[in-house]
């Protein structure tokens, strides 16, 4: 167990993943369900919250395996490198985080009374199964690191596919606008996740992250267009807010622009107020 821990600890920081997935699972539920929060709308936010959190554990556990030689290359003191966990628990790891994703799909599935919802679901499985194998065009895939990005992004379609199967909004326009604003704000938070500059053993960048990349300024618009644009779809359903706080977290975000903390804590903070507000309007 002392090996798991060491796991979570660094490289899967649970309670900050957990927000994370709450945060998310409220974006997912405000962009579907026209109808004000209830009790069963707040446990159906729980079970995604969960399930969420499960997906991002079995991508985790998958990246390792897809990343190994990279990360054995140029990050030697992670704890599978340097064997703190053993492939045998990080396997069984994996595993139980699928049990617990298809679990609460299922519970989802049983609450909300539309089956058919576990079908959209299993399209993100299949979805994330091709990112782990990085759609079979890995060297190419890896020479792109946009394209990279760009088609990863795109299994959060499948996730807004599944949403909409669970709470069948009868406005059709008012889910194509929750995909679209669910979609730049979880993009925007994948840049948020790799803000930063990584060094190999040698001390020098790596280029995996946006920073490294992209450079800071195009990283910065980046963020900010993605949370203005979040804000600019949710707006079409949930009111003018929506929009404030998409412009307001974007300004925001070129205005601390110096500081890789406070870009960081101003997508989330944007993350959270759009997605709350939404929830409760």
């Amino acid at each position: 167990m002392r090996s798991v821990f060491t796991y979570f600890r660094e490289r899967f920081p649970l309670p900050a993943v957990l927000v994370l997935a709450f945060g998310t699972a409220v974006f997912m539920v405000a962009g579907y369900s026209p109808e004000q929060p209830n009790s069963v709308t707040y446990v159906l936010t729980g079970l995604i919250a969960l399930a969420f959190t499960a997906f991002l554990l079995r991508q985790r556990v998958m990246d390792e395996f897809k990343d190994r030689n990279h990360d054995s290359a140029n990050y030697p003191n992670r704890p599978v490198q340097r064997g703190a966990i053993s492939i045998k628990n990080l396997v069984w790891l994996g595993i139980s985080a699928f049990l617990i994703e298809i679990g609460s799909v299922l519970e989802i599935a049983y609450i909300s009374e539309h089956w058919l919802s576990v079908f959209w679901y299993l399209s993100v499985i299949a979805f994330s199964l091709l990112t782990a194998f990085e759609f079979f065009i890995s060297k190419w895939l890896n020479q792109h690191f946009t394209l990279y990005f760009l088609s990863h992004q795109m299994i959060f379609f499948f996730f807004s596919a599944w949403a909409f199967s669970v709470f069948l909004p009868s406005d059709f326009s008012r889910a194509i606008s929750g995909s679209l604003s669910f979609v730049f704000i979880m993009a925007s938070l994948e840049i948020m996740r790799k803000y930063e500059i990584r060094r190999n053993s040698a001390g020098e960048v790596v280029a995996d992250t946006y920073l490294a990349v992209w450079g800071k300024r195009a990283t910065n618009i980046a963020l900010a267009i993605g949370l203005f644009l979040s804000g600019l779809f949710a707006s079409s359903f949930e009111g003018v807010w929506l929009l404030i706080i998409g412009i307001l977290a974007g300004l925001i975000i070129i205005g601390v622009r110096k500081s890789e903390r406070a870009v960081q804590a101003a997508t989330i903070g944007g993350f959270f107020a759009l997605g709350l507000v939404a929830y409760f309007s």
